[in-house]
């Protein structure tokens, strides 16, 4: 679940692969040093906050401003609602909305601003893989060193 949370941006997935980990120890006669699942949660929840903000600084980062930031959001809304890619289009295309709007039709710079939210949307899933891939193979080492052990 967490990996699928990873792609479909609703579902927190480094969150729910964390969990998950913790669930396995609570379960199985395994332990992990609470230091470990102290700085593992701290990791989690800073990449959750920052992940949220990866897709705007896209935006930004390619010229986008206020307008732009509030078409690529009101985009990723509408596009939760059009699955399995619309919060991706919708996000595009709100921001090239708004960026249309901000800079007087300058189509070029409306696209390249469009991009630019495309590109944080992706980083964003690619951190959130990473982590969740993390936690994965962590919840694998865990469960085989329970099943050798006994």
């Amino acid at each position: 679940m967490g990996l699928i949370g990873s792609i479909i941006p609703v579902i927190p997935g480094p969150i729910l692969a964390y969990i998950s980990i913790i669930i396995l120890i609570s379960s199985i006669d395994q332990s992990l040093p609470l230091n470990t699942l102290m700085i593992w949660g701290v990791v989690v929840f800073f990449f959750s906050i920052i992940e949220n903000f990866i897709q705007f600084y896209g935006v930004k980062l390619f010229g986008g401003r206020k307008l732009s930031l509030i078409g690529s959001t009101i985009g990723f809304l509408i596009g939760l609602f059009i699955p399995p890619i619309g919060f991706i289009i919708g996000t595009f295309i709100g921001a090239f909305i708004g960026a249309s709007i901000e800079y007087n039709n300058n189509t070029k710079k409306a696209l390249k601003i469009a991009f630019g939210s495309f590109i944080g949307f992706f980083g964003s899933v690619i951190l959130k893989l990473i982590i969740s891939f993390y936690f994965v193979y962590e919840y694998c080492t865990i469960f085989v060193g329970f099943l050798t052990s006994n």
